[in-house]
């Protein structure tokens, strides 16, 4: 048998049945989204996809720092989905990572490696992540978020007890948000608003209040009137008239109506404000719902039609430079024959001067030759691409990582899930003599790092003049900040 030591990412949603209970349809179109996102982070991290099996994944990555940093932004990317769906809807995902020894069986991993991954996501929180210590010796210093250690435990069939470590930070409370939707489902028909519940309560405490100041229901009035009527009244004192008493207890209780009159009344606005809070939320949830919806549509949209116009543009040039080529060749041909057939007479020499300017209109402008004849793929391969923008403009200076492709010519890169926030998109054909010209396309994340007036989330380009060789590459951004851009082939 072949053995292998690697890290195995193991993934698995929570509730997944009693979703598909409550709505097989809208549950598979939630998941098959879900799924989505989790398989683009794992092909961008390097990793393999083993198996899946309904709402679980099961993937291998050669590096322990990148199965953590990739179970990290699944988590956050199915943070951000789930944030926009209704509390009933969203469907969360459990986590763990092993490091371990492994059998390999054609494209299959089996063993004692594979089964703790699966345990460790078991027992971490929905939304959250469990790892070994394996994976913890491998990842502590080069990693920057916070471990909670929970000690050895003790997993389902597992022979030995595993030291257990949560990556704090990669979950929100989702417990506690599970146990307030549970409290709230308990609590309300499901599938129905807050809405109807508050405005119910409101009627009944002015109906109650209404009665009230009609007389229909009375407050303390029975205490009052067994008092005034009480066969045993305390004599008055010696030369206080005897109606004294009587009508004390007369102002007493006209006192106390007035106050509890006006604790109605003041029951009666906080009802009213409670109200209209409550269909204030109601509403200002259902608007960031709907421009949500939106906004991902028009982002969407963009990055599809970007992504063709970049096609398109790619097949035109490289299009252009093979009819270049091969006018260049029949051109080189043509006088080639002629110059084996028979020296040149002074008709033909009248001949070739009156054909030069065709000739020349065929040949490409000086700067593009290189381009026509030369090879499109000399620079094919993986680039490791570092952007590093100095302080200006009221941003804060930055440097981001990532890797770029190069196929026939043209350089695609991406950091981050595309459209998403903090996320760059660099693309564009390297030319035969090693430069080009590249467009860059990214999200704000963090606005500490963009313009001054800049907001999370906003779109915004700039172009890359760079220069490339055969193992490294420069270039600098041409807009705003001057960023400089290096190139490292892999």
């Amino acid at each position: 048998m072949k053995r292998r030591l690697t890290c195995i990412l193991a993934a698995d949603a929570v509730g997944y049945s009693q979703h598909m209970a409550g709505d097989e349809e809208g549950t598979i179109r939630i998941l098959a989204a879900h799924r989505a996102v989790i398989d683009g982070v794992i092909a961008f991290h390097s990793g393999r996809i083993l198996s899946t099996a309904g709402d679980s994944v099961l993937a291998e990555f050669g590096s322990a720092v990148e199965a953590v940093r990739c179970a990290v932004e699944i988590q956050d990317a199915l943070r951000t989905r789930n944030d926009a769906l209704p509390e009933d809807r969203r469907l969360l995902f459990r986590v763990g990572v092993n490091l371990g020894d492994v059998v390999v069986k054609n494209d299959d991993l089996l063993g004692d490696g594979v089964n703790v991954a699966a345990r460790l996501e078991s027992i971490a929180e929905p939304g959250g992540i469990c790892i070994s210590s394996s994976v913890y010796d491998q990842i502590t210093g080069k990693l920057d978020l916070g471990f909670l250690d929970i000690g050895e435990q003790t997993l389902k069939n597992i022979s030995r007890p595993i030291r257990v470590f949560r990556v704090s930070g990669a979950n929100a409370p989702a417990r506690a948000a599970m146990a307030e939707r549970a409290a709230a489902a308990a609590k309300k028909p499901a599938g129905k608003s807050m809405l109807p519940a508050a405005i119910a309560f409101g009627i009944a405490i002015v109906a109650g209040v209404v009665a009230w100041q009609a007389g229909w229901l009375r407050v303390g009035a029975p205490d009052v009137a067994k008092t005034a009527q009480a066969p045993n009244v305390a004599p008055a004192p010696a030369g206080v008239p005897a109606a004294e008493p009587a009508r004390a207890q007369v102002a007493q209780v006209e006192g106390d109506r007035d106050r509890l009159r006006a604790e109605a009344e003041a029951l009666k606005r906080q009802a009213e404000a409670e109200l209209s809070r409550v269909r204030s939320e109601v509403e200002a949830g259902r608007a960031a719902r709907s421009r949500a919806d939106a906004e991902a549509a028009a982002a969407k949209t963009r990055a599809q039609a970007e992504t063709d116009a970049a096609r398109i543009r790619a097949e035109a040039e490289t299009s252009a430079a093979r009819a270049r080529a091969e006018v260049e060749a029949a051109r080189k041909s043509a006088a080639s024959e002629t110059a084996r057939a028979s020296p040149p007479t002074k008709a033909d020499a009248s001949k070739a001067d009156s054909a030069a300017p065709a000739v020349a209109s065929a040949i490409p402008p000086p700067g593009r030759a290189a381009t026509a004849g030369g090879d499109m793929s000399a620079f094919d391969g993986a680039w490791s691409v570092t952007v590093s923008c100095p302080p200006g403009d009221g941003a804060q200076g930055y440097t981001l990582d990532f890797i770029a492709q190069v196929k026939e010519g043209y350089l695609r890169g991406q950091h981050l899930i595309e459209n998403s926030p903090g996320s760059l998109r660099l693309q564009g054909q390297i030319r035969a003599d090693g430069t080009a010209k590249l467009d860059a396309h990214g999200f704000v994340g963090d606005p500490k790092f963009a313009i001054t007036g800049a907001v999370k989330n906003a779109p915004y380009s700039y172009t890359v003049d760079a220069r490339f060789d055969a193992s490294r590459g420069s270039g600098r951004r041409m807009q705003l900040r001057p960023c400089e851009l290096l190139f490292s082939k892999r």
